[in-house]
């Protein structure tokens, strides 16, 4: 019996945003497709499997408003990813720059246009800017599998290998930050204010000193 051939997937949820829009995607993000399409185009199986190497994980609060209105803060996860294979002579290629969890979509607004022979104002869609989307949501209670699942399933990842971020925003607590030096085990069992909490006030094991100073990236 044959086995199935390993089906090289990327996150193209960006190009299928604007496609149902009718949207042509901006010049960088065509070429990221050109990238992807054409690492699946040359990648040979029988030269060797498909790897898929977690580089880094990250946690980050998000602000989603309900249907009544009210702020709920909900804890998102995203993580980055190489890809190596293989083409048909055996030369090794990669994709590194995959990025799961978040995708860009395009906002569109409404306007309209005078119709000269009826006077009637014709409504037409328009772009209007682009926004980012979080589809991983951790919560208390699945927490831990998901990040489990997402780390089993990449056959080149190692926990040691992987580099666990918290991104936070500025409030009452302190500037923004990202902190860079979490354990496996506290990106797991650690809830997003607890992550915050250790990486704003532990001495040991995250010295001020050892935090990303970059500017927080929501």
């Amino acid at each position: 019996m044959m086995s199935s051939k390993t089906e090289v997937q990327f996150n193209e949820r960006t190009f299928e945003a604007y496609g149902q829009e009718g949207l042509d995607p901006p010049r960088g993000i065509l070429a990221v497709k050109a990238r992807y399409e054409k690492f699946k185009s040359k990648f040979k199986e029988v030269k060797g499997p498909l790897q898929i190497i977690i580089k880094s994980m990250h946690r980050r609060p998000k602000i989603i408003f309900d249907k009544t209105g009210k702020a709920i803060k909900k804890d998102f996860l995203t993580y980055t990813t190489e890809y190596i294979g293989h083409d048909w002579l055996g030369n090794e290629m990669r994709v590194i720059d995959n990025i799961e969890g978040v995708f860009t979509k395009p906002r569109m607004k409404v306007t309209t246009k005078l119709d000269p022979e009826t006077g009637n104002h014709i409504p037409k869609k328009e772009f209007d800017c682009e926004v980012e989307e979080y589809y991983i949501e951790l919560t208390e209670k699945n927490r831990k599998q998901v990040i489990e699942d997402i780390i089993n399933k990449s056959n080149g990842s190692t926990i040691d290998n992987i580099i666990f971020y918290g991104h936070f925003p500025g409030s009452i607590k302190g500037p923004p930050f990202r902190c860079n030096q979490f354990t496996f085990d506290q990106f797991i069992n650690c809830s997003l204010d607890e992550l915050e909490r250790l990486a704003r006030t532990a001495q040991s094991p995250i010295p001020y000193s050892s935090k990303d100073k970059k500017p927080y990236m929501g």
